[in-house]
């Protein structure tokens, strides 16, 4: 019983890599397979080793670990890996459309050349400062439209209301009993 829960588990990791690496765009089925692979038998060495974490969270963690490492070092080889340079290589690597030249580079430990020229090209411009503002509330003028919508409400009377109401009730009831006097028998 054990057993087959453990394989639910590396089942679980395994379609949740696959969905991981998918949304970084990996739609070469060889490419996904082989790194999914690859991941899958690190991920279970290091599960070896630490057998209480769940085998999803083993996985999950080492390829977030090895994916902003990857995108840190499109960006730059020459610094540590660290969450800015990660986000400006994913950036570049998404924006400039590189995940379509190079599709199997991804998680490459030594990639192309051309992608690590391109990824470094790439052109990335903070938009403006965001500024807080308070807004004060202004006025609306609705024009003749408030005037008439005034009028209308100042001769508005319930018993218009309660007129219309009391004819419908008196044509439900006459329906009603209608269709008890012809319809029940």
């Amino acid at each position: 019983m054990g057993e087959m829960i453990a394989l639910d588990a590396w089942n679980i990791s395994c379609v949740r890599l696959e969905d991981y690496l998918r949304a970084h765009r990996i739609h070469d089925r060889e490419h996904l397979l082989r790194l999914s692979l690859a991941l899958l038998d690190e991920a279970r060495a290091l599960h070896a080793a630490a057998p209480e974490r769940p085998p999803l969270d083993v996985t999950m963690e080492l390829v977030t670990t090895r994916v902003e490492a990857w995108f840190s070092r499109l960006a730059d080889d020459s610094a540590a890996p660290d969450p800015q340079l990660a986000a400006r290589g994913r950036a570049a690597w998404f924006a400039s459309g590189l995940h379509r030249e190079w599709p199997s580079a991804f998680l490459d430990s030594a990639p192309p050349a051309e992608l690590l020229a391109a990824v470094r090209s790439a052109s990335l411009q903070a938009g403006p400062a965001l500024e807080f503002t308070s807004l004060a509330r202004a006025a609306v003028d609705y024009g003749p439209m408030e005037d008439l919508a005034e009028e209308t409400w100042q001769q508005f009377s319930w018993g218009h209301v309660l007129r219309a109401f009391l004819i419908w009730l008196v044509i439900f009831f006459a329906a009603y009993g209608a269709w008890l006097a012809f319809f029940q028998k």
